[in-house]
């Protein structure tokens, strides 16, 4: 499943010879490249000789308007089974793609995902032929589904799923809702994954302040005139905010039965602290859903406190720090924060965009247009501090990235910087920031040396840190022996060594596709299994999607992450 396990730590810690010394010898390297037929906006799923993944605008379909899954043969790249299906051009997400753009989950010989429609699929993982659908935007009273959050005359985004489902204990967990809809409420959904009947439903919009939902309490907006199935109750009322969406992988701690819900910004949106269940990490009781605790990202946290729309879209890693059980996660806002993971009181935070050396903000990070730099679409603006500081805007340049971890040497790896395709910022400030940070797991210091300038920058991997203009680590890395590998906007691959930032191996997937700024292409993360390494990207020309398969091709077999 998306970074290998429950906790999704993203490390592969035997059962592999790919490690610095065989990438330092040439022993590693490009296998297949296969032109799937659409765009790959995920990382695969590698497991039992086979890559499953799922594509986007897939050109099997009539116009694009739907999606592939796709069982690949890991050793010789061949496509031995294609599901496909469609998608009404007005159930499309927000940003006009069909088809799919999360991890699918392989287990128990099944293959479950979600689609841009908030349609979950659950097929057979031999021949992918289908065996259920749950419709997790329309009502579906057959799987015990009784929100209807959707409708056709609202001209803003509709509900989808953009996250990985998380699949143990015969259950999938899964959060369905669109922040950028300001009609919209959000859900974390129990599924059997055996029928693909709906077990508990939790809103993640805060009814009342000062009290917290309860499993399956609906709102009277989204189950009208509908007769409930039993267990259901409805609360009648205007939450405290709408959003507040799920829209990462959740997370799960097997001793804790806890699970670890990503939330982003709720509407209305403004300055932290922000209402209710928006821009922090809810905790759930996986048994019944019950409410157990709820982080929110303090101000402080910010680049700029100007910061706003700080949506919490990475998702949780969970580890140990002695005998405390913690969990790990990115914000927006640039920050990264490590909880207790039974209360989610904080640990500690740093905040990963750089700043001079005597703390004050780098104007090229984080800038804040105002209102006619904004309407006008003016491409990279020239922001003085001040200005930025005063005027509210999004912060682009902070963490997409769900973290990796290395538990022999206590480091923690995390992509910093998002999309590459707005007018205002594109990427990250390359000459400054660097796409993926090494951190010490017990003081969040740089575990990678570091030189003296003005700001402090790695010392090691340069090129290609602070090289490519606008290349941001939107992904998420993955960590096999002594190996991070990660990829990046600029639609590359690269490894480097665990131990001191020395760059391995790189490789560019293809072309971006051009934007406003001259970027736009994702390769949102490699998967790692035995001794082959797989990445797929959105990429210029190619049928608009690549997937390349790498490796050292003597031993094949090993663990999934």
């Amino acid at each position: 499943m998306y970074h290998g396990d429950p906790a999704h730590t993203g490390f592969v810690g035997a059962g592999s010879a790919i490690d610095a010394a065989a990438l330092s010898a040439g022993k590693f390297e490009v296998l297949h490249t296969l032109n799937v037929g659409g765009s790959i906006l995920s990382v695969p799923a590698v497991t039992g000789g086979h890559i499953y993944v799922g594509l986007a605008n897939s050109r099997a379909v009539a116009g694009e308007l739907g999606g592939s899954m796709l069982k690949i043969e890991l050793a010789s790249g061949q496509t031995v089974a294609r599901y496909t299906w469609k998608i009404d051009p007005e159930e499309r997400d927000a940003h006009g793609f069909c088809g799919m753009g999360s991890t699918p989950s392989v287990v128990d010989g099944r293959v479950y995902f979600v689609g841009f429609n908030a349609k979950l699929y659950c097929l057979n993982g031999s021949d992918l032929s289908l065996i259920w659908v749950t419709d997790l935007r329309n009502r579906d009273l057959g799987q015990n589904q009784p929100v209807q959050n959707y409708d056709k005359a609202d001209q803003n985004p509709p509900a989808a799923g953009w996250s990985a489902p998380l699949v143990v204990n015969g259950r999938i967990y899964l959060g369905i809702g669109e922040g950028e809809n300001p009609n919209l409420y959000s859900f974390v959904f129990c599924i059997d994954a055996g029928s693909g009947k709906v077990v508990w439903i939790f809103c993640t919009n805060q009814y009342a302040c000062g009290q917290v939902n309860q499993p399956n309490q609906l709102p009277d907006k989204v189950v009208r005139d509908t007769p409930l199935p039993p267990g259901y109750t409805v609360y009648y009322g205007t939450p405290i905010t709408l959003g507040c969406s799920v829209w990462g992988c959740i997370a799960y701690d097997e001793r804790l039965n806890r699970l670890y819900c990503p939330t982003g910004n709720g509407v209305p949106d403004g300055r932290l602290p922000t209402p209710g269940w928006s821009n922090g990490l809810l905790s759930l009781d996986a048994a019944s859903g019950a409410f157990k605790a709820f982080y929110q990202m303090p101000r402080e946290s910010n680049y700029r406190e100007s910061d706003i729309d700080v949506d919490v879209g990475a998702s949780p890693t969970l580890f140990d720090l002695g005998p405390r059980r913690a969990v790990g996660i990115g914000c927006k806002n640039g920050s990264y924060h490590v909880l207790d993971a039974d209360t989610l009181a904080p640990i500690k935070w740093r905040q990963l965009l750089p700043t001079f050396n005597d703390g004050t903000q780098i104007p090229t990070v984080d800038p804040h247009p105002d209102d006619a730099q904004q309407n006008a679409s003016t491409q990279n603006p020239r922001i003085a501090n001040r200005q930025s500081d005063d005027d509210d805007g999004e912060n682009y340049s902070g963490i997409y990235s769900t973290a990796a971890i290395h538990p022999g040497s206590r480091k923690i790896f995390v992509g910093i910087g998002g999309n590459n395709y707005h007018s205002v910022a594109a990427g990250i400030d390359t000459e400054n920031t660097p796409f993926m940070r090494a951190l010490d797991y017990d003081t969040l210091a740089d575990a990678w040396p570091v030189d003296d300038g003005n700001p402090r920058r790695y010392v090691n991997g340069r090129p290609p840190l602070y090289s490519n203009t606008t290349e941001s680590g939107l992904s998420s890395p993955a960590v096999v022996n002594d190996v991070v590998f990660m990829s990046t906007t600029f639609v590359s691959l690269y490894a480097f060594k665990v131990s001191d930032g020395s760059l391995l191996f790189e490789d560019r997937l293809g072309e971006q596709t051009g934007g406003f700024n001259g970027g736009y292409g994702y390769c949102m993360g490699p998967a790692v299994c035995g001794n082959y390494v797989v990445a797929g990207a959105l990429v210029f020309g190619g049928d608009g999607g690549v997937l390349r398969i790498y490796g050292i091709s003597s031993a094949p077999g090993g663990v999934s992450t």
